[in-house]
């Protein structure tokens, strides 16, 4: 078969200790151009991971000879901030194991019984995103700039950073983020307005768009949705509050999941023969 080119020598990385389902993924990863390795147990997984870092992980989380589970894993990366995507596939079906996996920031949670096609099918819409999100914040305070640089670039967040709102425009189109960041006051024009001029061009009118603001009051919050905000964060800043609704608002952009469904298609488009 011929190897789907987009993915081709990504490496996989297979933790399950059921055999027949991993032989038989393993022999279709390969047809479809993928390096592959597989472990059937967590700590086999954490040498693999170490020593030689994959593009993706599927991720079983049941392992019955071991009191750890697959959720101890994705923990440990989710701590680790680790970029690599995984992919949780298992026959558990219970709300609150979707719940745990979502909040410990899996890829995607497949349902066994699934076949290996579906599997990959799955493994290459990961590994065909972009790999970082642009965002693009500004604000008249270098010190807050470079706050919010150093707190969102952890999370794989591509972070541009402008301080004079008078070059919005020429940093705006140079930059094509993702995620605009407003501060609502700042000298010559204020976040109101400039959100105004992103919504009124056809080419950034889905972008979506957060307000900082130390303002409280009824009437900004209003003014700052009336205009076309997704969201308002108050000043002084929560950290975890902010992580939150930027990953929130990147999952949840038009943009990003047009060209997620049309990357989908494109993977159930152009299967090996």
């Amino acid at each position: 078969p011929t190897p789907h080119s987009p993915i081709s020598s990504a490496r996989l990385l297979i933790i399950d200790d059921d055999a027949v389902l991993t032989e038989q993924l393993e022999l279709e990863a390969i047809a479809w151009g993928l390096q592959v390795e597989v472990t059937n147990n967590l700590t086999a997984a954490r040498g693999a991971i170490a020593s030689h870092p994959p593009d993706i992980i599927v991720l079983d989380l049941s392992f019955p000879d071991t009191e750890e589970n697959g959720l101890t894993l994705l923990s440990q990366l989710s701590d680790q901030k680790s970029k690599i995507p995984v992919l949780v596939f298992t026959g558990q079906n219970q709300l609150s194991s979707r719940v745990e996996v979502a909040r410990l920031g899996a890829y995607s949670f497949l349902q066994k019984p699934i076949s290996p096609t579906d599997i990959l099918k799955a493994v290459t819409v990961a590994l065909n995103e972009p790999k970082e999100a642009k965002v693009m914040v500004v604000d008249d305070d270098p010190e807050l700039l470079e706050f919010l640089s150093t707190l969102l670039q952890p999370w794989g967040l591509q972070v541009t950073t402008l301080a004079n709102p008078q070059r919005f425009w020429e940093v705006l189109e140079a930059a094509t983020p993702d995620l605009l960041i407003l501060d609502v006051e700042m000298p010559g024009y204020g976040g109101i307005e400039l959100c105004q001029v992103v919504r009124n061009d056809l080419r950034w009118s889905q972008l979506p768009i957060l307000f900082l603001s130390a303002h409280t009051e009824a009437q900004t919050v209003q003014e700052v949705f009336s205009v076309g905000a997704d969201g308002y964060i108050t000043k002084p800043i929560v950290e975890s509050e902010l992580i939150a609704r930027v990953l929130n608002r990147l999952e949840r952009s038009p943009l990003r999941r047009e060209l997620a469904t049309t990357r989908k298609l494109e993977a159930e488009n152009t299967l090996p023969p």
